[in-house]
């Protein structure tokens, strides 16, 4: 469900900060609810097993992987979830040196506002400059 999708999110998140083994598996243990969900949309899969495998160290085909699933956020029509997966493909470039990351977090920017989310998009402003 939803808030499983958005709560693993964010133990990937915390997990990649704080290092702490309980938010990996809180992330594991909300993966595995979303998964088993018939009607999960198929962007919200590719950018959490794009999470998963990043917090895992598994980096190589990360940048590819958040490609596509930005790619099929924009296909779901969802502006939101389209702007949270460049947001992240940002966070990744940012953390590895990666120029792009200015590129992604320029479209999450534009597409927050688009969505109404003008706090958000000011938020985003002040963490990528």
């Amino acid at each position: 469900n939803e808030a499983s999708y958005f709560d693993a999110l964010l133990s990937i998140a915390l997990a990649q900060r704080t290092k702490e083994d309980e938010w990996q598996k809180h992330a594991l243990e909300c993966y595995e609810k979303v998964r088993r969900n018939i009607d999960v949309m198929p962007h919200r899969i590719l950018i959490m097993e794009t999470e998963m495998d990043v917090m895992m160290g598994q980096t190589k085909d990360a940048i590819g992987n958040y490609d596509k699933a930005i790619n099929a956020a924009k296909e779901s029509e969802l502006i939101h979830e389209e702007a949270i997966a460049n947001e992240r493909a940002g966070d990744f470039c940012l953390s590895q040196g990666d120029v792009r990351a200015s590129n992604y977090y320029g479209k999450a920017y534009n597409l927050y506002l688009q969505w109404g989310a003008e706090g958000k998009a000011d938020n985003l402003k002040k963490k990528s400059l």
